[in-house]
């Protein structure tokens, strides 16, 4: 179930917000360590007789794997990580029954009609730098 998303808001100049979240867990920063993955890891292909490296290189594209193998900001996600939680089902009841208790009249509509999102699947949420992020 989704912890508090209780923050605060910083207005900026183009009409949109920052998002201020409080952390949802106790663990240092430090205490995390954030695994690093190689999306194309070329050394392993050819050290089990896979040998790329010709074809990439043919095709002028090292480049591309460059970028797509790098660099990982670790500590954009640990903090994305220590503010997250979780949107479920339960969530989103929740968040109907919260609607109908602050406005009466909204009992027995529609979360479209209540002014909600709709509920599609299960989401992790979180902020990173005050800018909201979610993955489904």
């Amino acid at each position: 179930m989704a912890t508090s998303t209780s923050g605060s808001s910083m207005q900026l100049g183009t009409g949109s917000s920052y998002l201020i979240k409080p952390k949802t867990m106790s663990i240092p920063l430090e205490s995390f360590e954030v695994q690093i993955e190689s999306l194309m890891d070329f050394a392993s292909l050819k050290r089990n007789g896979m040998d790329m490296e010709a074809l990439i290189s043919a095709q002028k594209m090292f480049g591309y794997f460059r970028m797509l193998n790098g660099p990982t900001y670790v500590n954009l996600v640990k903090d994305f990580w220590v503010r997250v939680e979780v949107y479920d089902q339960e969530d989103a009841i929740l968040e109907e029954r919260q609607a109908v208790a602050r406005d009466p009249s909204l009992k027995g509509k529609s979360r479209k009609e209540m002014g909600l999102e709709p509920f599609r699947r299960l989401e992790i949420r979180s902020t990173v730098m005050g800018i909201p992020i979610t993955i489904t």
